[in-house]
């Protein structure tokens, strides 16, 4: 087997087998191949004029916190059949009012009767009507509050004591938030059997689906009924941005608990694939790149996440991947007349 082909071998398995190159500043760069192998790392050679020519770019990165988010749908919800529960409540409790006040005074004049009774200054029949009346007007206050009482409790079990107890009081900050549009209401309903949300953390919603442009929204409640569809918990929030309007869809990004982890986020130009499997190029010195498999790059706002294959202050290769990858392949190509 020739030189070529012999690299084009060793080639092939460092890219479906790579091990990370243990130190690559103790690297013997004697020989000028443009291709080599060492330590089982692929290595380019190009010159710096060469890496103009190609607009070769590079960023350098460092470890950051990351945690990973589970991806979701929701809607911004009309809150008009909410607002007719606290409407028909207060009705109920405008009439209860006015039916406690007459059974107030039925009580007042029925308790006068009887002391007239006794004193026979009042037939029994007068004081038997009072009675009548009395019992009248209680038993209207008695259903006026019993129809109070289901109100609430519909609306508890369809929206939760959160909501209710919002639109129930005509005084509540949140109703009169939600009235003048400086927050808006919104359901995110997950799937059968996802681990609940961690309700103290906000969460990050976007209209466009553009996790760079996602706004953040605060937890409220958790709705007593699963989703029809997903079968998942439904969940409330409120987001301050006016760009989300009632009737909207929008994607959402949860954290996910227990999920901390450090590593680095890379631009998504710098990654490459190739037959199922992602790959990067690090710039070790002026004239030097290595190829580096990534296994499981989870992808988010900025690029890509990585929590292997790098360290800080390494300076990965953000333009001119593909550009390098094809000079990989060609170098590995062995001539035609080469025996």
């Amino acid at each position: 087997m020739n030189h070529r082909q012999l690299l084009l071998t060793f080639s092939l398995m460092s890219f479906f087998n790579p091990t990370i190159l243990a130190d690559e500043e103790a690297i013997d760069y004697t020989d000028q191949q443009t291709v080599q192998i060492i330590n089982g790392q692929i290595i380019i050679e190009l010159d710096e004029q060469n890496q103009k020519n190609a607009g070769i770019k590079t960023q350098r990165v460092k470890a950051t916190p990351f945690q990973k988010e589970l991806i979701v749908y929701g809607k911004a919800i009309d809150i008009a059949p909410l607002l007719k529960i606290g409407s028909q409540y207060q009705s109920i409790l405008s009439k209860q009012a006015g039916a406690k006040a007459r059974l107030l005074k039925a009580e007042t004049t029925i308790n006068r009767l009887r002391n007239l009774h006794k004193n026979k200054a009042v037939s029994t029949s007068k004081l038997q009507t009072q009675q009548s009346q009395w019992q009248s007007d209680k038993a209207i206050f008695d259903e006026l509050s019993y129809q109070g009482k289901i109100i609430i409790s519909q609306s508890k079990l369809q929206w939760g004591d959160t909501l209710t107890n919002w639109f129930i009081n005509k005084n509540s900050t949140q109703l009169k938030q939600l009235s003048e549009r400086k927050i808006t209401l919104l359901t995110v309903a997950l799937s059968a059997g996802t681990a609940p949300i961690n309700q103290m953390n906000p969460i990050v919603i976007s209209s466009s689906g553009n996790r760079k442009a996602a706004v953040e929204a605060t937890f409220v409640s958790l709705l007593p009924a699963v989703d029809n569809f997903s079968q998942g918990l439904q969940y409330m929030f409120v987001t301050k941005d006016s760009s989300i309007r009632p009737g909207m869809n929008f994607t959402a990004w949860i954290p996910q608990p227990n999920t901390q982890n450090t590593g680095f986020i890379i631009p998504e130009s710098a990654l490459a694939w190739h037959l199922g499997q992602s790959f990067i190029f690090i710039k070790i010195d002026d004239e030097h790149f290595v190829h580096r498999n990534i296994n499981n790059p989870v992808k988010v706002a900025k690029g890509f996440f990585v929590s292997e294959s790098l360290k800080d202050d390494n300076e990965v290769v953000v333009v001119g991947t593909q550009m390098l990858l094809s000079h990989e392949f060609r170098s590995q190509i062995p001539d035609e007349d080469d025996d």
